[in-house]
């Protein structure tokens, strides 16, 4: 008998509702960092990621231990100043495929794609006026 393939996470089946097959991921090498609840919600750990590739409702992220994140997390760009909430859809060896919960301004993301190599810092990024808006949206001073 076939079993329904059901998200592990509960908040996982919210996001497939922005499934696109036609995904076209753009090339970026983006220094993150995810965050998620250790324990319980007092305390939060943290993993050093690369977002290197990123498009309207999800990224392709990498990092050496990505299998251990658990299956919703935040990736954090900047001093927290951007916070994408994500659920892992597809891991591979050291690379993880990540739905956003929400689906992101092309514009920003196309902005957010632009970063220069190496890894482009949050920092450098808020020349564009793209980023500057995202991030006042977020309730951050730039």
């Amino acid at each position: 008998m076939l079993e329904s393939s059901k998200p592990r996470h509960y908040l996982a089946q919210f996001y497939g509702a922005n499934d696109n097959p036609k995904v076209r991921y753009r090339k970026t090498n983006l220094a993150a960092l995810a965050v998620y609840p250790n324990g319980g919600v007092k305390s939060f750990s943290s993993l050093q990621v690369r977002i290197v590739g990123i498009c309207e409702t999800g990224a392709l992220v990498q990092a050496g231990a990505v299998e251990f994140l658990p299956d919703h997390f935040y990736l954090s760009l900047g001093n927290n100043d951007l916070v994408f909430t994500c659920a892992k859809r597809n891991v591979m060896k050291d690379k993880m495929v990540v739905t956003f919960s929400r689906p992101e301004d092309t514009f920003f993301i196309n902005a957010l794609a632009k970063g220069g190599l190496p890894l482009t810092s949050l920092k450098r990024m808020r020349a564009s006026t793209v980023v500057r808006t995202r991030t006042a949206r977020s309730g951050h001073n730039g």
